[in-house]
């Protein structure tokens, strides 16, 4: 197959085939190969007079550094921020206003990391030069799944299929765990074994999916049943700005009896891995193993630096600049998110909730309790605009009835994020001319749920599963209030896949 990087998009690694993950860790060996001959500056003009733009909102060593070494070594160039303190996200501007100024400033590629799922994707479809992904949240890191990948690959002597891993620490709140589970499910005889407290432990629906991919995946229970049956062990820091009501104190008793010390490896011929950095207070790697052969994460760190070069020089070598527009894709204006509901005519049943209303809205299949709340952040009695809130305790129907003809995407998306798959209908003439259900991604940590960002929601068909296009996570209408009818049409509708948003210039 023809495998062609060039302006390509790395946001993800399912967007990878197992073709492709070799193809790169081929290339990656060679740059491995000039350094370890001394040849470090063998390709030190191969992206002269071109431009890495990092955009980085949370805080990184490893990505950042040797993204930058990558470049400089390469022959480019590269500017940008570390942590949002000193630029304009500090007064409100949104992503899709920061990555066009990235842009503007004439950079040919732009690494980012973020704390919300999907807001690479998102960025992706803003920009018209290649986006790389360093990091969306609890999403997905597909550069250090591929650096991971290409360890394994130099350990292993080049042979990927039938590699058996065993993972450690916090498989449930970080990203790693779950893109190189996702790139190691390419190849062939691949086993996964694991042991940690169930509130660390690995995501059922990961586990599920690596089982319909026929990677084996066992849970052991200790670390040392996991080390005595693999020939890899993969550590995870504890990711505690992502544990919401749990103490520094509460994960360190519960990695009481899965830290890494001198005693689990030593009898062993396992290669110990860790993306870093290791948290120095938990310790869950013991600082005596630092010292044991088994040690192979700071190799596994410098070889970042080889595949994100080899990354970089297939994306950049050869292609010419693109030149700045200014302009934002009309694709990028709408969401396809809007469920449409039937519109039922000569209803003999009197239609109590459209009663004295000839034209604005009514919001209907509201949760009980949540009418004043919307009332509220809708701000409609200070704008001026009526606001008639009800609950009928016989029915249990909850509904709002307001003369705005319209609503906008941010006051769907207001009124989403506190009643979920609450019916629209606009009233035209006293009666309904659009009815629908507005879905918002359930995912809290979706990007698409930050009001402000004004990112319009799209989701894909997965061969019958409903996607969001940018974290990808699983949609599943609950509404008893959706017919069956309805849910199938909105699915049919919907693109197969990512569908290419981007036009290029």
């Amino acid at each position: 197959m023809e495998i062609n990087f060039k302006n390509r998009d790395i946001i993800s690694i399912t967007d990878f085939c197992k073709e492709e993950i070799l193809y790169l860790c081929k290339q990656a060996k060679e740059m491995h190969d000039l350094e370890k001959n001394n040849e470090r500056d063998g390709l030190s003009n191969e992206l002269k007079n071109k431009a890495l733009a990092y955009m980085f909102y949370e805080p990184s060593t490893r990505t950042k550094t040797s993204f930058i070494t990558a470049m400089r070594q390469l022959g480019g160039s590269w500017d940008g921020f570390s942590g949002i303190e000193g630029t304009s996200v500090m007064k409100k501007e949104t992503i899709r206003d920061t990555v066009m100024m990235m842009e503007a400033n004439h950079f040919d590629v732009i690494v980012m990391r973020h704390p919300l799922g999907g807001s690479l994707q998102w960025a992706a479809d803003v920009a018209l030069i290649p986006v790389i992904n360093g990091g969306d949240g609890e999403n997905e890191h597909p550069t250090q799944s591929l650096l991971d990948i290409f360890t394994l690959y130099l350990l292993s002597d080049e042979n990927l299929d039938g590699i058996s891993i065993g993972f450690g620490g916090d498989l449930s709140h970080g990203r790693t765990i779950r893109s190189l589970s996702l790139a190691l499910s390419c190849f062939k005889d691949i086993t996964i074994r694991w042991a940690a407290e169930d509130f660390l432990g690995m995501p059922e629906d990961l586990v599920e999916l690596m089982k319909s991919r026929e990677v084996g995946v066992i849970r052991e229970k200790s670390v040392e049943d996991v080390i005595s049956n693999v020939q890899f062990y993969y550590m995870t820091r504890p990711q505690l700005e992502r544990m919401e009501g749990i103490t520094q104190k509460d994960v360190m008793e519960m990695m009481k009896k899965y830290r890494i010390d001198l005693n689990k490896v030593k009898e062993s011929n396992v290669k110990l891995m860790h993306p870093l950095p290791v948290n120095s207070e938990i310790a869950e790697i013991d600082y005596e193993v630092y010292f044991d052969g088994s040690q192979a994460f700071f190799q596994q760190a410098e070889n970042g630096i080889f595949l994100r070069k080899a990354l970089l020089h297939e994306m950049l070598k050869g292609v010419e600049s693109v030149q700045f527009s200014g302009k934002l894709n009309h694709l990028l204006e709408y969401g396809n998110n809007r469920l449409k509901r039937i519109i039922k005519e000569n209803v003999k049943e009197k239609r109590r909730f459209i009663d004295n209303i000839t034209n604005g809205t009514v919001v209907d299949h509201l949760l009980p309790g949540t009418e004043q709340e919307i009332v509220a952040e809708l701000d409609l009695m200070d704008r001026g605009s009526s606001a008639i809130p009800a609950h009928l305790p016989k029915s249990g129907k909850s509904f709002l009835k307001t003369d705005l003809r319209e609503l906008n995407e941010r006051e769907l998306k207001k009124i989403t994020l506190i009643s979920p798959e609450a019916t629209i209908n606009y009233i035209k003439d006293g009666k309904v001319a659009d009815k629908f259900v507005y879905l918002l991604c359930k995912n809290i940590n979706c990007v698409t749920r930050v009001v402000n960002e004004d990112i319009p929601p799209k989701f894909y068909d997965d061969t019958g599963t409903i996607r969001c296009r940018y974290c990808r996570k699983s949609y599943s209408i609950t509404s008893e209030k959706v017919s069956q009818k309805e849910k199938e049409e909105f699915i049919n509708l919907l693109p197969e896949g990512i569908e290419q948003i981007k036009f290029h210039a």
